[in-house]
């Protein structure tokens, strides 16, 4: 059994990846400021909590005094594109320094022997590409400070790699999608930017979803996008860590399905799922906005043995629909009782 901190465990992500470490007898301690995240979660899923904030060096140090950990998941981070544009020191201090400070006593409380690190970052780090799919040797020329401020982290851990010995697993999501009923897990952004979210809030009587573009050169002029399901994402967390854990050296992997699906599409397939028209304003496209992504994930298959079982957009879809009836009914409830 290992002592794994999992910083940002409040998160989307970050609070997918804490069932599987469980099951594996991890014990697991989660620190997050809850800026983003929600307690609830935490609350639901049984762990250790400590509130503290990747900025402040002596909840760090108080952190790491308290426990002695085998292994980090790092998930803590900023991660709106467009807020990054308008608040570039925002994300540089919370997505990079942030991750500069956690390393700093991480080695300062370890003598010199740090734990082993898997690092959540993101597709954003390749800006516009050159040629699809997107492997690891893709260029990585970010256009947004968010892309910037999550490769500067990457180039930290590799720098740290040289320095100190780290070892570290860089995972580069593509769209991350979908919920875990079994743990009534889903994505609960404020504000709600995602895709599939938004398009089931628009069919429940929301603002109409925005369709940013509608003349990218694809075949029915929206953008294309690799969904992932969360699910999956997950497993590929699981697995750095058991590579990690066994002794594995430091590497980076893709994560997608390796499918590229439409904007068009995704407002289908939740129209089928829920008998539903989804009202849609065309909006113009926002200004560097890649007209494809996709992921070629062949690496984390080899070396990791991962394999996406769950991310059809029928699956991702139906979960994530599934999960927004889940928590209506929930509150439903809630209401009920406090009437009663």
């Amino acid at each position: 059994m290992a002592t794994v901190l999992v910083t940002g465990g409040a998160g989307y992500v970050g609070s997918h990846v804490i069932p599987g470490l469980k099951r594996r007898g991890h014990r697991v301690v989660v620190f997050d400021n809850l800026d983003r995240g929600h307690r609830s979660t935490l609350d639901q899923l049984d762990v250790e909590f400590v509130l503290g904030d990747l900025n402040d060096p002596e909840a760090l140090q108080h952190l790491f005094m308290g426990y002695r950990f085998d292994a980090i998941l790092h998930f803590a981070a900023l991660a709106y594109v467009g807020e990054s544009m308008l608040s570039p020191d925002l994300y540089y201090r919370v997505n990079t320094a942030g991750t500069l400070l956690l390393l700093q006593q991480s080695l300062a409380a370890t003598a010199c022997q740090p734990p082993p690190v898997v690092f959540s970052s993101s597709c954003a780090v390749f800006g516009i590409p050159e040629q699809l799919p997107l492997d690891e040797r893709s260029p990585k020329r970010p256009i947004s400070p968010y892309g910037r401020s999550k490769l500067a982290a990457e180039w930290l851990l590799e720098d740290f790699g040289r320095a100190y010995g780290l070892r570290s697993v860089v995972l580069r999501y593509f769209n991350a999608a979908g919920a875990d009923l079994a743990h009534g897990l889903g994505e609960l952004h404020d504000p709600e930017t995602h895709l599939i979210p938004l398009a089931i809030a628009a069919v429940r009587g929301d603002a109409p979803l925005d369709l940013f573009g509608s003349d990218f050169d694809t075949p029915d002029g929206s953008a294309i996008r690799d969904f992932i399901h969360v699910r999956d994402l997950a497993e590929a967390h699981l697995l750095a860590l058991d590579h990690l854990l066994a002794g594995g050296g430091s590497d980076d992997f893709n994560l997608g399905s390796g499918s590229g699906i439409s904007v068009r599409e995704v407002v289908q397939a939740v129209e089928a799922e829920l008998q539903s028209p989804v009202p849609v304003h065309h909006a113009p496209c926002r200004p560097g906005d890649p007209a494809a992504l996709v992921s070629d994930s062949r690496k984390a298959v080899a070396v990791l043995g991962w394999q996406p079982h769950c991310s059809s957009l029928q699956q991702i879809v139906a979960d994530a629909v599934a999960w927004d009836q889940q928590q209506r009914l929930l509150i439903c409830q809630e209401l009920s009782h406090v009437n009663a």
